[in-house]
């Protein structure tokens, strides 16, 4: 099998990064894209045997003095470091999203076996440790790795991005292209509200930047809550 490289964009990532690098413990190459920690993000990442970490120097200035990374800037920009590596395949998440235990334990063996040129992974957006959004899962399987001869990018679409492949916008991965769509007890568990704390903080950035103007809490929009089921855990 050729190498599985595996990119993610860090900006103050600390809590999280140790996590999401033992993730992927078995890939060949982690590549972290740091977008300017003020944190020790990338002295825990270069902790790690198999990581690169690299300084992504992309900047944009938004409101009120807060500045942010370009989303599909900073993921673009990590595509290119990954594809210097000449890779098998390309795996790719945000910090704050990690595969449980199964997709961990099996996703290499899974890619050396795929005859297809993307996969895909239905994601759990957690509230908490222990708690998700059932409806906010419902929404469809989301983009995890593809091979690395693809032409693959993302169009910036602010405050985040669509997919293309080549000049070709890809709406849906399973219909579009040739996609391995993985399903439960496969998925991705997205922490990204796992501390009330730092959600508080997302939001206000969000608002006071002028990224979402009218960002919302996630308990107003995420639907009713359920419990992790049992196969959703690291």
């Amino acid at each position: 099998m050729s190498k599985i490289i595996v990119i993610v964009r860090t900006r103050d990532e600390a809590p999280r990064i140790a996590q999401f690098c033992k993730a992927y413990e078995d890939a060949d190459l982690i590549i972290v894209g740091d977008g300017g920690s003020l944190d020790n993000t990338k002295e825990i990442a270069e902790g790690f045997s198999n990581t690169l970490v690299l300084d992504f120097p992309g900047r944009t200035q938004m409101l009120n003095g807060l500045w942010r990374n370009n989303d599909s800037e900073h993921v673009n920009w990590l595509i290119e470091r990954a594809n210097e590596q000449e890779p098998g395949f390309i795996l790719w998440d945000d910090c704050d999203c990690r595969p449980n235990y199964l997709a961990c334990q099996d996703y290499r063996k899974i890619l050396e076996e795929a005859t297809q040129d993307f996969l895909t992974l239905k994601r759990l957006y957690l509230w908490g440790l222990n708690m998700h959004f059932p409806a906010l899962a419902a929404s469809g399987a989301s983009i995890w790795g593809w091979r690395g001869t693809q032409d693959f990018w993302t169009i910036d679409v602010p405050p985040a991005y669509d997919f293309r492949v080549g000049n070709t916008k890809i709406t849906n991965f399973g219909k579009q292209c040739n996609t391995l769509e993985l399903d439960y007890p496969y998925c991705l568990l997205h922490f990204s509200w796992d501390d009330p704390e730092r959600v508080k903080q997302k939001v206000n950035f969000y608002r006071r930047s002028g990224l979402i103007p009218n960002q919302v809490h996630p308990l107003r929009f995420g639907g009713k809550l359920e419990v992790l089921p049992e196969f959703a855990h690291e």
